[in-house]
């Protein structure tokens, strides 16, 4: 949320914040020291030290709550060490590298963390209190607080590209959201116990089949929209600082800023609707085909820059859990060009996005086609690294290969069948584009 401040309160938020990224910056530098020296790191030695040196000057809450959170920082590294010494790595770790530093164009980052019980809320007020020579700040937020629960920690950062202040508050516990003007209880309980494939690609962000054979498709093209525009425009602007010798300047980070903000909205919001869809339907997992090392084997500008499928997947995994859906990673490897009735030898991919069963000859959409087949892939002990959801078992309930989940070859096919458009019946045409996205009713005749 943005914080309104006027000028006495940015006086002091800025020396909090200084101070506060200072405090991190010198505790992780000898920290960091004694790891390139392979030398054990004194986390309690180091924390006496710098506790004494700050805790007058912003608070002794304020300096632990820092401290603290560079403890954890260091710990989480090792523990990362660890796991992919042992071959354990999570599947979306894929560089582990000691912590940075609060630094940002050579200059300290305005940023602090304070204690729960450090702050009140009142209203659209925010007071903190026992910041040490700084005394206390009162200040006021924009917009309502979509989150009801235990409230924990609270960030404050100052936006350099946009020149404002926000707050985030992290909450341990959540017992309420508001979605669309109401209250809802967090998280909900599944309707049914069905179980749903999804697979993420660049046309269509989103391929999602359930096992009881509704099928969507969620649009991707306007991400590659928002990011050729933007790509363009800083190109456009970067060569004329080149001009005059310059790298960078505010405005460049505002362009990044604000085409990473429409990215991400786009995904967010997309993201939400698939959950709630798929949460209508009756589903309580989903199995989300992951994308193996494409960035650092195959990365291009699309799947890297307008696909960002690792802010798309770990969105799919944080809205499930609102809604008590489990979610299971699986490796999506070959699943968009095995056909979904005859396995493997069957089949080839005629066109980006169609997929041709030799057999029957009869054309499917791929992306459906793979969304199918990851929901038939077997769970196996890499896909159960970095999972999210409500805490059930990955895979319990899942057995649906005996249970003989059968293809629903009319929602399978881009060329046959009726499609249901925003509860519409009409008839699908031979090439179907989506627009936004479009779901597939259950018809049983082809």
């Amino acid at each position: 949320m943005e914080l309104i401040v006027d000028e006495e309160t940015e006086k002091k938020l800025k020396q909090l914040c200084d101070l506060s990224s200072k405090l991190w910056n010198e505790v992780n530098y000898v920290r960091l020291r004694m790891w390139l020296e392979k030398k054990p790191i004194d986390f309690e030695a180091t924390c006496r030290e710098f506790y004494e040196k700050y805790k007058q000057l912003i608070g002794s809450a304020t300096t632990q709550t820092i401290i603290r959170k560079n403890d954890g920082a260091w710990r989480g590294f090792f523990e990362l060490l660890k796991l992919k010494k042992g071959g354990r790595l999570p599947l979306f770790v894929k560089k582990v590298s000691p912590p940075g530093y609060k630094k940002k164009r050579k200059s300290r980052v305005m940023w602090t963390i304070i204690r729960k019980d450090q702050y009140e809320m009142d209203g659209d007020r925010i007071i903190i209190k026992w910041l040490g020579a700084i005394g206390w700040i009162e200040m006021r937020f924009k917009g309502p607080v979509y989150l009801r629960g235990e409230r924990g920690e609270l960030m404050i950062r100052y936006d350099d590209d946009r020149g404002k202040w926000y707050a985030h508050i992290a909450f341990s516990k959540i017992s309420e959201r508001m979605v669309k003007g109401e209250w809802r209880q967090v998280p909900q309980q599944p309707k049914g116990n069905l179980a749903a494939g999804v697979d993420v690609g660049i046309n269509n962000s989103m391929a999602i089949y359930v096992e009881n054979g509704l099928t969507m498709l969620i649009n991707g093209r306007p991400l590659k929209s928002i990011s050729y525009y933007w790509r363009k425009e800083i190109a456009e602007y970067q060569s004329t600082l080149n001009k005059y010798g310059l790298e960078t300047s505010r405005r460049l980070g505002r362009m990044y800023s604000k085409w990473r903000r429409q990215v991400r909205h786009y995904i967010d919001a997309r993201v939400r609707e698939a959950i709630e869809w798929l949460y209508d339907a009756g589903v309580s997992t989903i199995k989300v085909g992951y994308p193996k090392n494409i960035a650092q084997e195959n990365g291009n500008f699309n799947n890297v820059h307008v696909w960002t499928y690792r802010y798309l997947l770990r969105r799919i995994r944080e809205v499930a859990e609102e809604y008590g859906i489990s979610v299971i990673y699986v490796d999506e490897s070959y699943t968009s060009s095995r056909c979904p009735l005859h396995g493997d030898g069957c089949g080839v991919r005629i066109h980006r996005g169609l997929f041709k069963c030799t057999t029957m000859n009869k054309v499917f959409n791929a992306d459906l086609i793979a969304a199918h087949n990851i929901l038939l892939a077997p769970v196996t002990p890499e896909s159960r690294r970095g999972i999210g959801g409500n805490g059930r078992r990955p895979g319990q309930g899942l057995n649906l290969q005996k249970e003989g989940c059968s293809p629903n070859l009319p929602t399978l096919s881009r060329g046959g069948g009726r499609i249901q458009l925003k509860d519409e019946l009409c008839e699908a045409p031979p090439f179907i584009k989506p627009s936004t996205h479009f779901s597939f009713s259950n018809f049983q005749n082809f």
